[in-house]
């Protein structure tokens, strides 16, 4: 929660020298060549659905995406040396292949082949006819342009071919060099610059690009630097994702050209419906509205005021019958300490005007900040109580983790978990603290939820400073709710860069309710433009403009296998 950011901003401003630029922790570019690396072992047969590094036979090379601005569209496919392996490590030379439709694979099965760090897909540009086009990744489409053949012409040596105009992958000039361009040429029979083979590796995190572009909207409110989702199952709600932000942007904010005008967000929360768990359309995906705020029906939960002043920022909840209850941190200025509650919103199942917000002030976390309970909300198996993460500052970048519980049928009583019993007193000794790995502490971004019948807990890096050395997503299990947690696994690097930084991201979520049918996990961080202190600039704006996509959400599927769910 963005509570704790402003405390860590306090208590880490003489840290800043400790953040600067770890530069081995940037993408992998045509300047950080590793000596002799091997490419793992070839061999495995192209599938409907793996994970895989494509190299030239001709120079022995990976296809990559350039590793500058690597999650852009339009960014071009080049050749590079193999620069290492391991999990979250060069992302953008590793590539799903994916086919498309079912059944036996043959010479004439469609494939798109997606780009692990971007999550964007190889493409000939513009579905150019013309030889000798490089090519470049693009969002996901229905275009021929974007499906390509890959059929065998040796033992795991393979052409690959465009669907729409049947020109073949192509290492330009059978060069050797580092980023040579990858381009479209009529295939030749034994030019080696055309023969590929396919080297499995195992399923990595990806960035889920219809995710990413789900939040580039254009109505309602935009752009907001919070996104937590809760499965409804209501009435004519059910199979419906109610979706609530925080610090939001108006449509009315927005120019013709998608950049925002420059100038701070309208809102200090809102809320999304979207229509099913399977849909990542966002213009199917309206505003609620409630009755609540002065300032706009599109603001859920009053917040009357202007930048820096009252703020209601609503996070984790949970649909309980026909409500959804919302976890709700108060402040009067934004950083000075105030209250925690609970809001209950009724759904309306036929509208999205769903009235007014009713305020709650349960026991035990109204009237203290000492635990802030907006890591996580979970069910339990029968459904009839909640569990509750809270976070507790312990020191720069470290927190104890706590765990409270309330009934569905009464969210303003909570009990406490004591490390051995329940309590109806808030415990915040570190004796009562899950134990996560080795020990009872962890950083300070902390998501949990419960997936696939286990308690998962998703874990970043700090992001609130400038060039972070370590960027990366981490997830945990546990088998009970009050744990313990395995030891964190890294599963992903975080490579948004905004003005020549990394961009500073935060609130982390999982959101276990969207199944893509391969057995991926979603989780989503937000972005907040560019990251304080040291070489980064406090500038956003330029030329009037300031890009929505650095105040957005952004997603991230994990592999099942990778984190034992």
């Amino acid at each position: 929660m963005k509570r704790k950011l402003f405390t860590l901003f306090v208590a880490g401003t003489a840290l800043l020298q400790a953040c600067k630029r770890d530069e081995s922790a940037k993408p992998a570019t045509p300047s950080t060549v590793v000596a002799g690396a091997k490419i793992p072992l070839a061999g495995s047969p192209v599938n409907a659905y793996g994970t895989f590094y494509i190299s030239n036979v001709s120079s022995s090379k990976i296809i990559e995406i350039n590793g500058i601005g690597m999650l852009n569209d339009g960014n071009a496919a080049q050749q590079y040396q193999y620069l290492g392996s391991g999990t979250a490590t060069n992302p953008n030379q590793k590539w799903y292949i994916i086919q498309q439709g079912t059944g036996a694979i043959t010479s004439t099965t469609k494939f798109k082949l997606m780009n692990v760090a971007s999550g964007k897909y190889l493409e000939v540009p513009l579905a150019s006819t013309t030889p000798g086009i490089g090519l470049w990744q693009d969002k996901a489409n229905t275009n021929n342009a974007q499906q390509w053949y890959i059929q065998s012409i040796g033992t795991n040596i393979y052409k690959i071919i465009n669907v729409g105009n049947g020109l073949a992958v192509t290492n330009e000039g059978a060069s050797t060099s580092n980023g040579t361009a990858i381009t479209q040429e009529a295939f030749v029979s034994g030019n080696t610059a055309q023969q590929w083979v396919l080297n499995s590796i195992t399923a990595e995190a990806y960035r889920d690009d219809d995710v990413v572009n789900f939040f580039h909207r254009t109505s309602g409110t935009v752009a907001f630097d919070e996104g937590k989702s809760i499965p409804l199952t209501y009435g004519a709600n059910n199979g419906k994702v109610f979706w609530v932000t925080e610090d939001a942007y108006a449509g009315d904010q927005l120019q013709s050209s998608g950049q925002l005008y420059c100038q701070f967000f309208k809102y200090h929360n809102s809320a999304l419906l979207q229509p099913a768990s399977h849909s990542w359309d966002q213009s199917l995906t309206p505003n609620i509205t409630t009755t609540n705020s002065p300032v706009s029906n599109l603001e859920i939960i009053e917040s009357p005021g202007d930048h820096n002043s009252t703020y209601r920022w609503p996070g984790i909840g949970i649909e309980a019958g026909s409500k959804v209850l919302l976890y709700t941190y108060e402040s009067a200025n934004g950083s000075t300490a105030a209250n925690q509650v609970v809001y209950s919103i009724n759904q309306n199942t036929t509208g999205l005007n769903w009235g007014a917000a009713t305020r709650l002030t349960p026991n035990g976390i109204s009237g203290q900040t000492d635990v802030g309970f907006s890591s996580g909300m979970v069910k339990n198996t029968t459904g009839d109580s909640v569990y509750v993460y809270g976070n507790k500052s312990v020191y720069f970048n470290t927190a104890n983790i706590f765990l409270a519980r309330f009934p569905v049928s009464n969210p303003s009583s909570w009990t406490f978990w004591t490390g051995s019993s329940w309590s109806t007193s808030l415990q915040s000794a570190s004796t009562a603290a899950i134990t996560v790995g080795s020990g009872n502490t962890t950083q300070q971004n902390v998501a949990i939820s419960k997936v696939n019948g286990k308690y998962v807990m998703m874990i970043t890096d700090l992001g609130y400073f400038c060039d972070p050395g370590s960027h990366n997503i981490y997830i945990c299990t546990a088998t009970s709710p009050a744990g313990p947690f395995t030891t964190p696994k890294l599963v992903f690097t975080i490579n948004d860069m905004y003005n020549g930084h990394l961009a500073k991201y935060y609130t982390p979520a999982i959101h276990g309710e969207f199944s893509n049918g391969h057995n991926e996990l979603l989780v989503t961080y937000c972005l907040n433009y560019n990251a304080d202190g040291g070489s980064c600039s406090t500038q956003t704006c330029f030329n009037n403009n300031q890009d929505p996509n650095y105040y957005q959400v952004k997603g991230v599927r994990i592999p099942y296998s990778l984190v034992g769910l």
